[in-house]
């Protein structure tokens, strides 16, 4: 085998792909912009916001669609939405981006971290139920990478226990969850469309939902208070502005039309990618689970095992690979929510009246996962051909043939 590139060798490919650099444009977003442009139109409420709110919801089999400035907003709106506020606790997984928890602070509720199953990386349903105390009020479940959590599971607990379940779904457009798709799956969910998503904007969100009295409500509040449809109250509601402009609602509109071929290509790739890393040692995939009858692939996560390729790190190992330039590759969420300041600051106390704890003792998978063995590949490196998906494979290979010089150089 070829001396490893971060050792000095020649990587597989020279450079990155130009599929891998995400997002790209074409004519139909040059079309949606310049329809925007001429229209006179650009702000508030328009024809393109309606057009995209109402394909949105018809994707994901939602009665409504609700579209917002960012996927953080939307989650803090469906809180607000469901009356919850100050004094109350959601329970949320730690392996998830930090706007999760930020959208439960600024609500003035307090974040409750339940484990994750390490075979999933998604909200382990037993954890959270454990975690229930008088004050929870939601689950907030996230379709970590696209992939979907155990809705059947958590489902079943938030109704044991009256407790609202809120899909945080800014991975998982297109998700399907035994042919149902994310989105209609619990009382609201988030999706995000900030520019690295599988369908971006540059910066956007939307809420989608069953409940028409939420949707009225959440609409409002949006908007300024103002009702959707007009009973003579000019602010019906404390609100804020959350509305997103006609320019990211045509732009959507545009990405729309390759989201699913995309899934598809994503996910050929990902079987193939099964297939192969699957005979490696040193990693282990993810659970099988027929009830995921779709996965849109944000991200192609696995777990890397240390001590099957010489004891090279985790970190070492990614960065090696990454040097192979076959694929943007990264360590996960490898630092917890729960280590960082903002739960510890002065500002959580002012929110949320309350101090916090730190609960890693509680969290042995995220604990794992997070520092030693979580692993993805962002979803731009799966929409190559056949053989471009081989080399990803090719680049693991290399790089454990070359593990203990690059392990040596590292001590050097």
């Amino acid at each position: 085998m070829e001396k490893a590139a971060i050792l000095g060798g020649k990587p597989i490919c020279d450079d990155y792909a130009s599929y891998m650099r995400w997002p790209t444009g074409g004519p139909l977003e040059k079309e949606a912009l310049l329809r925007v442009l001429n229209s006179g139109v650009w702000g508030t409420l328009g024809k393109e916001n309606a057009a995209f709110a109402e394909q949105y919801a018809a994707y994901c089999g939602a009665k409504h669609a609700l579209p917002v400035i960012n996927g953080t907003t939307a989650l803090e709106l469906i809180l607000r939405g469901l009356g919850i506020g100050y004094g109350d606790e959601v329970i949320v997984p730690p392996y998830t981006f930090s706007a999760s928890v930020h959208a439960i602070v600024l609500t003035g509720a307090k974040p409750v971290f339940a484990d994750i199953d390490a075979d999933t990386f998604c909200l382990s349903a037993t954890a959270a139920e454990a975690a229930i105390t008088p004050r929870t009020k939601a689950i907030m479940a996230v379709h970590l990478g696209g992939r979907p959590f155990d809705v059947d599971a958590v489902k079943a607990v938030c109704d044991k226990h009256g407790l609202f379940l809120v899909e945080d779904a800014a991975h998982a457009h297109g998700s399907e969850w035994k042919g149902q798709r994310c989105g209609s799956l619990g009382k609201a969910a988030e999706f995000s469309f900030q520019q690295s998503k599988n369908i971006g904007c540059g910066e956007g969100g939307a809420i989608t939902t069953n409940d028409d009295a939420l949707y009225e409500y959440l609409w409002s509040i949006h908007h300024n208070g103002r009702p959707r449809v007009s009973n003579g109250i000019n602010y019906a509601y404390l609100a804020t502005n959350a509305r997103l402009a006609e320019w990211q609602c045509a732009i959507l509109q545009a990405r729309m039309a390759r989201i699913d071929s995309d899934i598809e290509t994503r996910t050929r790739a990902a079987k193939r990618l099964d297939e192969k890393l699957g005979k490696l040692p040193y990693i282990s995939l993810l659970k099988h689970d027929e009830r995921i009858t779709r996965n849109s692939l944000h991200l192609y996560c696995f777990r890397y095992n240390a001590e099957a390729l010489d004891g090279l790190s985790r970190d070492a190992f990614v960065k090696a690979v990454a040097a192979e330039h076959v694929a943007v590759i990264a360590q996960g969420y490898c630092q917890p929510i729960y280590e960082m300041g903002i739960l510890y600051s002065d500002e959580f106390k002012h929110f949320t009246g309350t101090t916090f704890e730190n609960p890693k003792a509680n969290l042995p998978n995220n604990e794992r996962i997070a520092y030693k063995e979580g692993c993805w590949i962002y979803h731009s490196s799966l929409l190559g051909t056949d053989d471009d998906t081989d080399k990803i494979v090719e680049a693991f290979e290399k790089v454990a043939a070359n593990a203990g010089e690059i392990k040596k150089s590292l001590v050097a």
